[in-house]
């Protein structure tokens, strides 16, 4: 299914740009001999008129070929040069103006911005899961050492200026901050009414994985789930309710995190919660209301792994930050046993939840290396630890989001606006060597992104064609050769000298863009597989046996 829809998106974002060649070739009376969709030998194709249309077998981009535009030129290919010897001159490419050519070229890269405008559309139109807007700017989680702990800025904290530009929703933060990588910059903050500013250095951490001041949003724990027999089934409690206070305990409003582990500090104790509850669905237009009540709740005893949690409906560790330096599990560890017995992974939270206080011992298989992997089995001392437990399960809390069709037509041009600018943003950061070549993605890396967008829901995808679609049209207008900003130069060359260059520069230039084109491809792709590999157990694992063997 990844594969589908990533042949699926392509293919589409690949129509439209070369379909912007194609229309303006065709209004400027241009001779257009193939439409194509992917390269290489074509699998489905039909002709109408002069122009055949076809799928090729390899959907990694496209092509318009036209008479007379070539990246070769005819002179070096004889082939060319037959093919379109019929073509009156005046319907070849490279007899048109200047301009008509260079509006041309300029048509498929504009035409994918363009694109936008519709995509975003149907984003606002359809409507998308969206975080609660009552913390727009709110910090809810802060990464140790980064620049905001070091500021001093804590959770709950409402971000309001950074360098004196207002801030007025979570991506502003983003942007501004991004902006601003390596330079120190001043932060304006609301801490219980009172408004603070202090000096912070937004940087790019690629140890921890962060870049900007190191916060993420604040994000309230929402219920979506309730298990059955559970404190939670025999409550007052509500699918969508927004649980984000303990009354009598924190003074707060509390993040998902937060009250996670405040509920699991008191078992088997009386908590009254404080509950926020929102329309599922509203429409931009509509003001947020929300009703709030309060709701006790006797919390149940449950055993849990002391700093470990597992994964939901899986066998899979994940350490908690309170897990210190010399713990014996690690993430990713996968548990075989618990005290020497075979738990079904449907049991498994069931039967960790029922254990007594105290010792505990797991036996885990456990996968090492980086790229060629190997499975090993050890036995870990644990604590079983009494925590409290609601019986269901939190989220992080959202509405759906959605626009009349008059508001999502005036609103669209913003929303592809915003995704132009932090594409130029990262752009601009990667000529400033901000960011290093590894950050990019493949066609490997772009589909898993696509495949994983296409799982979490419609409008994720959408807002995924609406990233690569705002990508390619600023890419390809890069003044590099083969590319269409590329051609523009050449084409801009010959407008100043107002005559066409020399047939061995335009080879010479189109072979070393070729070539660096080519490079950069495969640094790319080798990274995407890397990281693929790293990310797949079982690629690795065969690897790890290849090695073996050859070893052997």
């Amino acid at each position: 299914m990844t594969l589908l829809w990533f042949i699926i998106v392509i293919g589409i974002i690949v129509f439209v740009h070369e379909f912007g060649h194609f229309i303006v070739a065709k209004m400027c009376g241009v001779y257009v001999d193939t439409f194509s969709l992917g390269f290489g030998p074509r699998i489905f194709w039909f002709k109408i008129a002069e122009t055949e249309y076809r799928i090729s077998a390899i959907p990694l981009g496209g092509y318009v070929r036209m008479a007379g535009q070539v990246d070769v030129p005819e002179e070096y290919d004889k082939e060319l040069a037959e093919r379109y010897k019929e073509v009156p001159s005046y319907r070849r490419y490279d007899k048109q103006s200047v301009p008509k050519r260079m509006a041309i070229i300029v048509a498929g890269p504009l035409m994918n911005l363009l694109f936008a405008l519709p995509v975003a559309f149907l984003l606002l139109f359809l409507g998308a899961n969206e975080p609660l807007d009552i913390d727009v700017t709110t910090i809810g989680n802060i990464i140790p050492g980064s620049p905001a702990q070091i500021s001093g800025l804590i959770p709950g904290d409402k971000i309001l200026a950074i360098a004196g530009y207002e801030v007025k929703a979570w991506q502003d933060v983003i942007n501004q901050t991004r902006k601003r990588i390596g330079t120190k910059t001043s932060i304006t903050y609301d801490r219980n009414g009172r408004e603070i500013i202090a000096e912070i250095n937004p940087v790019l951490d690629e140890e921890k994985g962060f870049m900007g001041i190191g916060v993420s949003r604040m994000m309230r724990a929402q219920i979506t789930a309730i298990v059955s027999n559970s404190p939670a089934y025999k409550s007052k409690l509500q699918l969508g309710d927004v649980v984000d206070r303990i009354i009598g305990i924190r003074t707060t409003e509390l993040s998902m995190e937060q009250l996670v582990k405040e509920v699991r500090k008191h078992p088997n104790q009386k908590l009254l919660l404080g509950i926020k509850r929102f329309l599922p669905i509203r429409y931009a237009s509509q003001s947020n209301t929300f009703t709030s009540t309060n709701i006790y709740i006797t919390t149940k005893r449950a055993g849990k792994i002391e700093h470990i949690s597992i994964i939901p409906d899986s066998e899979i560790i994940f350490c908690e930050e309170s897990a210190p330096t010399n713990f014996q599990a690690k993430t990713g560890d996968e548990i075989l046993l618990v005290n020497g017995r075979k738990i079904s992974t449907e049991q498994l939270s069931e039967y960790i939840a029922n254990l007594p206080k105290g010792k505990a011992i797991l036996t885990v298989e456990r996968t090492t290396g980086r790229v060629t992997k190997s499975k090993m089995s050890t036995n870990i001392n644990v604590n079983i630890v009494d925590v409290g437990q609601l019986g269901v399960i939190f989220t992080p809390a959202h509405q759906r989001i959605m626009y009349h069709m008059a508001n999502a037509i005036n609103e669209s041009p913003k929303r592809a606006m915003e995704k132009i600018d932090e594409t130029v943003q990262v752009l601009n950061m990667l000529i400033q060597r901000k960011l290093g070549l590894n950050s990019l993605a493949g066609p490997v890396g772009i589909a898993r992104i696509t495949g994983a967008a296409a799982r979490s829901g419609f409008d994720v995808l959408l807002n995924i064609v609406l990233l690569i679609t705002v990508n390619l049209g600023i890419l390809n207008l890069l003044p590099l050769p083969v590319l269409d900003g590329g051609h523009l130069v050449l084409l801009a060359a010959e407008g100043i000298y107002r005559k066409p260059l020399s047939s061995k520069f335009v080879l010479w230039y189109q072979k070393i863009g070729f070539f660096l084109l080519i490079a950069l491809m495969g640094y790319v792709l080798y990274n995407d597989i890397v990281r693929w590999i790293i990310d797949s157990d079982k690629i690795g694992l065969i690897l790890g046996k290849l090695a073996q063997l050859i070893g052997m």
